[in-house]
Order: C-alpha cells, then sequence, then structure tokens
C-alpha cells in the first residue's frame, strides 16, 4: 500500500529532481499509473491553489495536497460474517483446543486452513475476514492472569530444558533440571545425560543437599518422569515421584497442559540459566567441568541483588525462607532397581547400552541398581560387578577379568577382543610389550592379579626389577616369584613386629603386676 512517505518522494523526484513517471516507477517499485495518478492529483490541486488564491477555499485544497493516500472501495462487494459463519469458526476453535488437550498442538486447524474449509462448504467469505473474526473471538476469551503472593518455603517448581554444548571437541545434548523458589526466585541446576527416572530422583536429592532443608510443595509440568497416566481431568504420580514425596515430605501438584504461566518461575528459570550460564562459554572437558562452570554462574546470579526485591539478592531472600522449611532427612537412594537376564556374551542390556557381567552368570537372572554415573550388579545381595554409565546407542562397557575362563580355553580371542581394547591402557602397554605372542600367560597373569588383589603398579615394579636382571627373559613365573618374595619379606617383617610388640606387653604386664 502508498503510504505518504512514498507520496512525498513522488513528488520530490517529479518536481524536484525533474524525473519523468517511468523513472519514479523504477526507482521506487511502484506501477507507472500510481505514480502518475498521485502527480496528477497534486499539480491539480496545486494549480487550483495558485490561480484562484484566497477566493478559493484554500484549507481544502492543501489538505487535498498532503493528504494520506488511500485506495478507493467504493466499488467492493462487502462481505458480512453471518452468523452461520461465525458459528463455523467457534467450532474450528473448540476443535483446536480439544487437539491441544489431547497432545495433538501440530495437528490444529490454522485460519488458511478455516477459510478453505469454508469455501468448499460454499460460504463466500475473504481470509481477512476470517482472520479478523478469528481475532475477535480469541480477544473475547482471552485468559486473565491473577497475580500470586507466595508464602515463604513454599512453592518450589521444577523442569527440564536442554542445553548444547561441546564436550571433547563434539557438540553434545545434555538435559538441565532447573529448580526455582517462587517467592525468593532462588535458582538451582545441573546438567544430566538423559532426562529419566534416575536423573529425576538423583536432581531432586542434590538439590535437597544443597538446600539443607525441604519446602512444602512441588510443581511439575506433564513430564513422563512425574505423571505416570492421565486419568480423566487428574494426573496419576510416577512411583518416583510418589517416593520422592513420602521421604521428602514435601507435597506435590501439576500445571495444566500448554499453560508454562502456571509454572512461570522455571519457565523464565530455564531460558535465563541456559542464556546466562552457557552463551559466552559452551566448551568444556567432562559434564563434571560442565557442572562445576553452572554452579559456579549460580552462585554469581543468586548473590545478585534486585532493585524489585528491596534491593535484597536471592539468596539473602532464600535465607529468609529457609526459617519457614522443614529439617532434611539424608541423601536420597537414587537407585533404580532393575532385573536383568545376562545373555550369552555374558553381558547386559541397559538403555540400549551393554555392559559385562562375570562369565559365570551367564543365563541368570541378576539385579542391576542404575545410578546416573554407575551401576552396580547384584546376585543374591552379593555384588558382583560395578561400570561407570555409559550414554548413548550400541555402545559397550566390557571389563578384561569378566572373560579370564574363557579366554584361557581360547587365548587366541584375546587380541582382537573389545574387552583387551577397553582395558587399563597399562594393561594394554603390559600385553603389547611383553605378552603378545604368549596371550595365554597374560591372561593368567591378569587372573593371577585379581584373586590376590595385586595392582598393576607391583606388576610394573616386578618386571623393573626382572629387566636390571634379564631384560630378555619377562615370564609369568619370574615375576610371580618376585612379587610372591616381596610379600614373603613383607610378612616375616610384620611377624617379627608382631612378636615383638607381643614381648613388649608380656613385660609390661609382669612389671605392674
Amino acid at each position: 500500500m502508498i503510504n505518504l512517505e512514498i507520496k512525498q518522494k513522488i513528488i520530490i523526484k517529479s518536481e524536484n529532481e525533474g524525473k519523468s513517471e517511468r523513472q519514479i516507477s523504477y526507482e521506487l517499485d511502484i506501477s507507472r499509473n500510481t505514480v502518475r495518478k498521485y502527480l496528477k492529483e497534486y499539480r491539480e490541486a496545486k494549480q487550483k491553489l495558485m490561480e484562484e488564491g484566497a477566493e478559493v477555499n484554500r484549507e481544502e485544497l492543501i489538505e487535498e495536497i498532503i493528504k494520506k493516500p488511500k485506495y478507493d472501495s467504493s466499488n467492493r462487494k462487502k462481505v458480512k460474517v453471518t452468523e452461520k459463519i461465525e458459528e463455523k469458526i467457534n467450532e474450528y476453535l473448540k476443535n483446536n483446543e480439544i487437539k491441544r488437550n489431547n497432545g495433538q498442538h501440530k495437528q490444529q486447524m490454522k485460519i488458511i486452513d478455516m477459510h478453505e474449509d469454508l469455501e468448499e462448504k460454499g460460504y463466500e467469505i475473504s481470509y481477512t475476514s476470517v482472520r479478523n473474526t478469528v481475532r475477535e473471538i480469541e480477544k473475547v476469551n482471552k485468559e486473565s492472569y491473577i497475580k500470586q503472593e507466595y508464602t515463604p518455603g513454599e512453592i518450589v517448581e521444577f523442569d527440564w530444558g536442554e542445553v548444547k554444548i561441546f564436550e571433547e571437541d563434539k557438540l553434545k545434548t545434555f538435559q538441565i533440571a532447573v529448580f526455582t523458589f517462587a517467592k525468593s526466585n532462588y535458582h538451582y541446576a545441573i546438567l544430566f545425560p538423559k532426562q529419566n527416572t534416575e536423573c529425576f530422583l538423583e536432581s531432586h536429592a542434590l538439590f535437597y543437599e544443597h538446600i539443607g532443608k525441604i519446602n512444602t510443595i512441588m510443581v511439575y509440568d506433564n513430564m513422563k518422569v512425574a505423571v505416570k497416566k492421565l486419568v480423566g481431568t487428574s494426573k496419576e504420580a510416577t512411583d518416583a515421584l510418589l517416593k520422592l514425596s513420602i521421604y521428602y515430605g514435601f507435597d506435590y501438584r501439576f500445571c495444566n497442559a500448554r499453560k508454562p504461566n502456571e509454572k512461570g518461575h522455571v519457565e523464565r528459570g530455564v531460558e535465563y540459566i541456559r542464556r546466562k550460564v552457557f552463551s559466552k562459554k559452551d566448551v568444556f572437558k567432562s559434564l563434571k567441568e560442565a557442572n562445576e562452570h553452572l554452579l559456579k554462574k549460580l552462585e554469581k546470579i543468586n548473590s545478585k541483588k534486585r532493585v524489585y526485591a528491596n534491593n535484597k539478592s536471592p539468596k539473602e531472600l532464600l535465607e529468609e525462607e529457609l526459617m519457614y522449611m522443614k529439617a532434611k532427612p539424608p541423601k536420597f537412594e537414587t537407585a533404580v532397581i532393575k532385573d536383568c537376564v545376562v545373555n550369552k556374551y555374558s553381558t547386559i542390556t541397559i538403555d540400549s547400552c551393554y555392559y559385562s557381567v562375570p562369565e559365570k552368570f551367564t543365563g541368570r537372572l541378576i539385579k542391576v541398581k542404575l545410578y546416573t554415573d554407575k551401576i552396580i550388579m547384584y546376585s543374591n545381595e552379593e555384588k558382583i560387578g560395578y561400570h561407570e554409565r555409559i550414554y548413548g546407542l550400541n555402545k559397550w562397557s566390557v571389563k578384561l577379568e569378566h572373560y579370564l575362563k574363557t579366554l584361557i580355553k581360547k587365548p587366541g580371542a584375546l587380541a582382537g577382543s573389545t574387552a583387551l581394547h577397553q582395558a587399563h591402557e597399562k594393561i594394554q602397554v603390559l600385553y603389547k610389550d611383553y605378552f603378545s605372542t604368549k596371550p595365554k600367560d597374560f591372561i593368567l597373569l591378569i587372573n593371577y592379579m585379581y584373586e590376590k588383589n595385586i595392582t598393576i603398579e607391583k606388576i610394573e615394579k616386578a618386571i623393573k626389577e626382572l629387566i636390571k636382571i634379564s631384560p630378555k627373559d619377562i615370564s609369568l613365573d619370574k615375576i610371580k616369584l618376585i612379587i610372591e618374595k616381596k610379600e614373603a619379606i613383607k610378612t616375616d617383617k610384620e611377624n617379627e613386629i608382631q612378636a615383638i610388640s607381643r614381648k613388649q606387653l608380656l613385660i609390661l604386664s609382669e612389671m605392674m603386676a
């Protein structure tokens, strides 16, 4: 649409710069007819003003010269939004609301879809009329928000958010668990590899360890780790949330679907923390380093004084809230218990990742405790294995000591095994430098280490002594001989010390008698 600024440019370019209608049309990218129309109106009005002077209505002519451009819509046919059309539009909007409540927000009708459907049904109406009608209806039905006053130590809001950072030069997506006090606006947050039950439990346990007290109510949205299922209009909590609630003694409530305003502090908190903490620095060596950076930045954020809070910081306001909160119990046991069957490769599967189990448990059912950073395996309450937790798809954590009996029978399988490639770097060097041609002796040495609880450092010391004597003759038997000789000397010394101690105690007893 031509505005007053464009009209001004048309006149100036023609009258002052002497440009043709064609040049003006090209430079301003508008129709030549439009240029001609406004020049004609301007010249005719100005001519009348100049010729007739004071005898005519000068104000009308000046207004004609400077008036804003407008389109002549006198010949347009006005389409009235009938009661039936408005009824249909209300029906579309109601169906959209139902879809939002069913989690089908991506399948809602847009205004253009409503217009097309009305045309298909034979209604003569423009897209603009449909759009304006929708806006009017939504304006009438627009929700009002009620300002809230919060009780100290009562409400904490929780939510998840995504953070993308570089770990070891790879861009990875982590989940950030954010807790925000509704009263003081104090923030606590921590990064996790996933948004699962283990991380949900651990986040709460760490939050309460950090705060040192217990609030009254936790507020959640409809996240899967908190809501098991919808029962009518109510929501059924997961076992994980129920256990946290029972242990720490807080109540909980869920905000309505797609109503972030009901949990506004933490919704803003996720975006605020993500921007303030990771906008300038997003490269870290590990998740641990990223979390250390996060906690350091949060300390700074929580210590900043707020004008709206009588120049107090969230940290200072939290100190006031703590007086109204309950004492904290010991840290919650956050492990998730799972039963697993050990497969033919002597591994179990957790979240598409594989973990080795001592080979004697192949085919058996074992119990696994899942933590965010580790898994511990049990058989009849006896601890049988441990792994650091791994995340991803089809990843393996395999320990050499879990396959020693099989490898003794099949020593040729050692060199290319995942178990050797994932072994400690010193173990791999030991194999490469001294046992690459004697795989069975190497397996027996590893077995000896685990049976006798001997460290790789003791093995290295024994090899250094052997190198001084005969560098080309490093064998399993000689390594064992040196270690056992040292252990015997150590035992003799300990026995000698014990004998002297007993003798001195005997003398002391006789003197006192």
